[in-house]
């Protein structure tokens, strides 16, 4: 019985999240965004056995479109993902703070976090891309070594983001976090070279036939680098907008025909222009780091008033709180949570070089929610009613 009272409190904020998540499901207007449009399409093409017209995403979210096919099947197949995340904010939190109160706390923000029931009924990547990032980082503090770098492969297959840093974090978690020695590092190293070429292969094999020579990811890099690094990008945003503006102008490259060619010099002049004009580029650096971390969404169309209150009374608060963690808290710490502050860093000067959006730092959020709960549980430890709830009924067992 007192396993089933222990169990009892996040089994009811799951119940939470899926009803918010229902009834945002309902309420929220059907709108067909772009890369949700572009998703299914490219799901089509790899299951009709087509080459992926496309050239910017990578296959595996196309892949979950397509099994899940239908919006309104997709758009619950992503709803469960996302409740599944809320889960795994809580066992992470339990994980690195072992303090339940503050594990509840974090599930329950999760639970209603606008951000959260946004991408849940977008048809976008993030929710399920966060989903990988939270059980990789779960896994790895486990000391489940193989499936986490399992899933961290899987993580490219839906954004390649974290490519270059995650060989960087099997380092930092087997040797910095579990104090493992170098041979267990390079053993672990090895696997997940071989993981990495055996899950990226059958890819590799379709991007060969496609273009006729190698391509170890995509074709995204060169236009998100030149769009957020040429003369008219003054924003540090977007590769582009509806209204008919742009931060960028492509028609100089219309005579390459070959798109490995011109992904290619998409980059040469995007490093060119920041060779030739430096203080812009830095200066477009600190416009995009505080895109990034912006209080409330840039795009013109949400700029509604109850837009910008819920975003700064999830987001802000949640983000408040976490710098307080930083200064109170991180220091003790420190050891255990590099893997996380390593991929803050990471992520936010790859958008400070490229582009800067708020969509790219929803993968964080999570954390800094992990944080800002157990900050906010750690200062008030003292009041009575915190301890109440504490001794009555989060930790029986």
């Amino acid at each position: 019985m007192n396993s089933i009272n222990s169990k009892l409190p996040i089994a009811l904020i799951l119940l939470l999240a899926a009803c918010g998540r229902l009834a945002f499901m309902l309420v929220y207007p059907d709108v067909s965004f772009p890369d949700a449009v572009a998703y299914q399409t490219i799901g089509n093409e790899i299951f009709s056995g087509q080459v992926i017209k496309n050239h910017i995403y990578m296959p595996l979210y196309p892949i979950w479109t397509y099994i899940f096919e239908g919006k309104t099947v997709l758009i619950l197949a992503d709803i469960g993902i996302s409740i599944a995340t809320v889960y795994l904010v809580y066992l992470l939190s339990l994980e690195l703070f072992k303090n339940k109160v503050a594990a509840l706390l974090s599930s329950l923000i999760s639970a209603f976090y606008p951000h959260f029931l946004f991408y849940a009924v977008t048809g976008l990547t993030e929710t399920l891309y966060t989903f990988l990032l939270l059980a990789t980082f779960l896994l790895f503090y486990k000391k489940h070594f193989f499936w986490a770098i399992l899933l961290s492969i899987l993580s490219i297959l839906v954004r390649p983001s974290l490519d270059l840093l995650n060989p960087i974090l099997v380092v930092i978690f087997i040797y910095l976090v579990h104090g493992l020695p170098w041979k267990i590092v390079l053993k672990y190293l090895i696997i997940y070279c071989i993981s990495y070429i055996l899950l990226m292969s059958p890819w590799w094999v379709h991007q060969y036939q496609k273009y006729g020579e190698f391509v170890r990811l995509n074709l995204g890099d060169g236009i998100v680098l030149f769009s957020g690094n040429n003369p008219m990008n003054v924003t540090g945003g977007g590769v582009g907008r509806k209204d008919g503006t742009s931060d960028m102008d492509l028609s100089q490259f219309d005579y390459i025909k070959n798109p490995i060619r011109r992904n290619e010099a998409m980059k040469k002049e995007a490093l060119n222009y920041i060779a030739s004009d430096i203080g812009h580029f830095i200066e477009l650096a600190g416009i995009k780091f505080m895109r990034f971390w912006r209080l409330w969404p840039h795009t013109q169309h949400y700029q509604q008033w109850y837009i910008i209150a819920a975003s700064l009374l999830s987001y802000g608060i949640v983000l408040f709180l976490a710098i307080g963690f930083i200064f109170r808290n991180s220091k003790r710490y420190f050891r255990m949570l590099t893997p996380i502050f390593a991929l803050f860093g990471y992520l936010t000067l790859v958008h400070m070089i490229t582009i800067g959006s708020i969509r790219y730092r929803f993968p964080l959020e999570p954390f800094l929610i992990i944080f800002a709960s157990y900050f906010f549980v750690d200062v008030f430890k003292k009041y009575e009613w915190l301890n109440w709830i504490k001794n009555k009924t989060l930790y029986s067992s």
